[in-house]
């Protein structure tokens, strides 16, 4: 009885694993069709946003051209910064300068969905009262 119970053990792992492998995955397809597409993180962004917010040409064309100075401005002082805290302030007040600008740029529901999205849905934009750290 003792015997019996590990090659039962054994004989499991073998059928699952023999099962695993004849499987063929199914999202070989999707795998190639992101890998195909070469975009950059502002242009994931407004994809992202175009779909998601509704956004107008007019409004499109903002955006870009925000989150472009935005990715820029990240960029240099990621090259120029090598303080970790001063690093991170210059990052939030990257953002909360984009934030003045999107708040003139989209409609209010626009501008909460467009927290969500960030993940900041807590964020008080129009009171003018950031923290300053």
């Amino acid at each position: 009885m003792k015997r019996i119970i590990p090659i039962l053990i054994i004989l499991g792992l073998t059928l699952s694993t023999a099962q695993a492998q004849r499987l063929k995955e199914s999202d070989d397809d999707l795998d190639k069709k992101v890998l195909a597409i070469n975009l950059t993180g502002p242009q994931m962004a407004i994809l992202e946003m175009k779909r998601e917010l509704n956004l107008s040409e007019e409004q499109l064309m903002q955006v870009e051209l925000l989150h472009e100075e935005r990715y820029q401005r990240m960029a240099e002082a990621e090259m120029n910064l090598e303080d970790p805290l001063k690093l991170q302030r210059t990052y939030r007040e990257i953002q909360i300068q984009l934030d003045k600008v999107m708040a003139g740029i989209l409609t209010e529901k626009q501008l909460k969905q467009f927290l969500e999205l960030e993940g900041r849905q807590h964020v008080n934009l129009l009171t003018g009262n950031e923290e300053e750290e």
